[in-house]
């Protein structure tokens, strides 16, 4: 549950830079009486959380109010955090903030401990919500240059502002990612990742937004993003099991979505110098491919155009739906053709892939695409005298009656009548007639 705390590389850093910030809330602290300062000193030198935790504890009953409440605070989330309680963690920055609405630190608290304990429950997403924005809000005056301690540099102190906004952003794409807001998160985790770009997990959690999107135009960004996750080592990356898994994952949804392996070494050479994909970054998908060829196949081949949309559209989405309403039981291409371009096609073309049975079939497979793809099945009603070599090109129209998409196949009724390049039956030989049998010689 704790993992994202302790796992945040700059975490120690803004702790330093929380003390500075947290104790120098008010000005010219002073302590209550000896007391309390006699107190504090056995807190900073005890070494066992939860010795030191009943002192805060006795701190906070005796001296509720002080200069250095929230020193105090921030001194309880870290003690929290040695004992593992997370649920304590936040209860405790939540009353930081509710005691002092400019705490920063007790803001980024709220932040790291809404994503790790991933509490998806409405108030649990809202009280994310609230604690980025107002992490957001807080930065900009909290560490404005004219509120740099000396000793710090310039780089350090721009430094600690980019990983408290990188916080912030990562739980607002977290917060949006849960909400279903999938365009929102993506944004979020974008932002995020430019001024972290090592967090695998926010490029995972990116991919996933824009997978959800359910967008044509943003798988290809999605599939970038798991790339990254898959191929980025280092601080902030997945073990290497997970990053295996994500590789092998990744390459399957790639070769589903672009129809093959090309391209893809571009992008996991992408993902491992770039963080996010680049202004303008795509990758295309079968769909637009497809669509490519298609109308440069309605000028060279018009026949195969025809039959690469017919495929495209009941392979997409909606397939079964233009299956239903476009192709079940209607005569393909038709009597009077269907225009392609400048051209009517009256009958597809295919090669013999193979018939059954082998012998006097009722049924031809054939491959329109290839000549070693199975996509349309050829039902005659009565079994064919003449069985058409593998390899024979046929030319036909039928009644579409069914189709499967796993394997893909397109079922067409047809009529002898309707295919062109069937072999003719062998006409059987001529009987022998017998003569009269021969005399035999005395």
């Amino acid at each position: 549950m704790l993992n994202i705390v302790k796992k945040t590389t700059a975490a120690i850093a803004l702790l330093c830079l929380g003390s500075a910030l947290a104790w120098g809330q008010a000005a010219q602290p002073q302590w209550k009486d000896r007391a309390e300062f006699d107190l504090f000193e056995l807190i900073r030198k005890e070494q066992n959380p939860q010795a030191r935790l009943q002192l805060l504890q006795q701190w906070e009953q005796k001296y509720p109010e002080t200069d250095f409440k929230d020193g105090r605070y921030e001194l309880m989330v870290q003690t929290y955090q040695q004992l593992g309680k997370a649920k304590e963690m936040l209860d405790t920055a939540k009353a930081w903030v509710a005691s002092n609405p400019k705490a920063i630190t007790g803001w980024y608290w709220i932040n790291l401990l809404t994503v790790s304990m991933n509490d998806t429950s409405p108030g649990a997403l809202e009280q994310g919500d609230k604690a980025a924005r107002a992490l957001l809000e807080q930065i900009e005056e909290a560490l404005s240059p004219a509120k740099k301690p000396a000793q710090v540099t310039d780089e350090q102190w721009n430094q600690q502002k980019a990983t408290m906004e990188y916080v912030a952003y990562r739980t607002l794409g977290w917060v949006a990612l849960e909400r279903q807001q999938y365009l929102d998160a993506d944004k979020y985790f974008v932002e995020a990742l430019k001024r972290n770009p090592n967090d695998a997990q926010v490029s995972a959690w990116a991919g996933r937004a824009n997978v959800r999107t359910k967008q044509l135009e943003r798988q290809g960004i999605a599939l970038f993003h798991f790339a990254r996750a898959a191929v980025h080592s280092g601080p902030g990356a997945f073990p290497e099991q997970a990053r295996q898994q994500l590789m092998s994952s990744f390459e399957k949804n790639y070769i589903n979505f672009h129809g093959s392996k090309d391209g893809m070494d571009e992008v996991l050479k992408l993902a491992q110098t770039a963080a996010v994909p680049p202004e303008g970054f795509k990758i295309e998908s079968q769909d637009e491919i497809m669509a490519k060829q298609e109308e440069e196949l309605k000028k060279t081949n018009p026949v195969l155009a025809l039959w690469v949309g017919i495929k495209r559209e009941l392979t997409g989405p909606n397939g079964a739906t233009y299956f239903e309403n476009s192709l079940k039981n209607a005569h393909i291409p038709g009597p009077d053709g269907i225009p392609v371009g400048e051209t009517t096609v009256k009958k597809l073309k295919g090669t013999v892939v193979g018939a059954d049975p082998p012998k006097r079939p009722k049924k031809l497979v054939l491959g329109l695409s290839s000549p070693n793809m199975s996509e349309v099945t050829l039902v005659f009603e009565n079994p064919l005298a003449a069985v058409p070599e593998p390899g024979t090109e046929l030319e036909f129209a039928g009644v579409v009656t069914d189709y499967s998409l796993e394997p893909f196949n397109v079922t067409f009724e047809v009529e002898p009548g309707d295919v062109s390049g069937l072999p003719a039956p062998k006409k059987a030989a001529p009987a022998v007639k017998k003569g009269p049998a021969a005399v035999k010689k005395k």
